[in-house]
């Protein structure tokens, strides 16, 4: 099997600790229930966006390859809208899945290096546990530091909300 995202490989002793880990959770038990139907991934409003689609994803967990899993983009691109769990005849809560994938993701340094979205979450989560909830214009401010060069591309919007007093 090929991953177009298989950037860093694990030993099998690794791999092993890590699905242990995963699959003792509450996230990795639930992922059993799936019974592959695909509505997951058709009720997804991002699944277009994503390398694996949430599908796919619950699979290549079940089949072993999480290593694979935790160093795609798709974990980064779920939001958390819920429209799988709503949807689903299993009642699997994906989000809650992908949620647990993210955090393993940065735990064991599993997260692409081209992947912005970690650096998102990261700033998101240290602005909830500093003030108990977060200021868009300091979570773009911190992105901007940790990327400057996607920041001219976003000048103009950031001028039109100001305009219209958004920020």
């Amino acid at each position: 099997m090929r991953f177009l995202h298989s950037h860093k490989t694990l030993d099998p002793e690794h791999q092993e600790t890590l699905s242990r880990s995963f699959f003792q959770g509450r996230a990795g038990k639930e992922v059993q229930h799936c019974i592959q139907c695909g509505t997951c991934s058709g009720s997804c409003p991002l699944a277009h966006e994503m390398d694996l689609g949430p599908r796919r994803i619950l699979a290549l967990l079940r089949d072993g390859f999480l290593a694979e899993v935790l160093g795609s983009r798709s974990i980064w691109m779920c939001v958390s809208c819920n429209a799988c769990l709503t949807r689903c005849p299993q009642g699997v809560p994906v989000s809650d899945i992908m949620y647990a994938l993210r955090v393993m993701s940065l735990e064991h340094n599993l997260a692409r290096r081209e992947f912005k979205m970690p650096d998102v979450y990261r700033g998101f989560v240290r602005q909830v546990e500093k003030r108990g909830r977060v200021s868009e214009s300091r979570l773009a401010a911190g992105y901007g530091l940790l990327h400057p060069s996607d920041m001219p591309g976003r000048l103009s919007l950031a001028l039109r909300l100001l305009r219209r007093r958004r920020i």
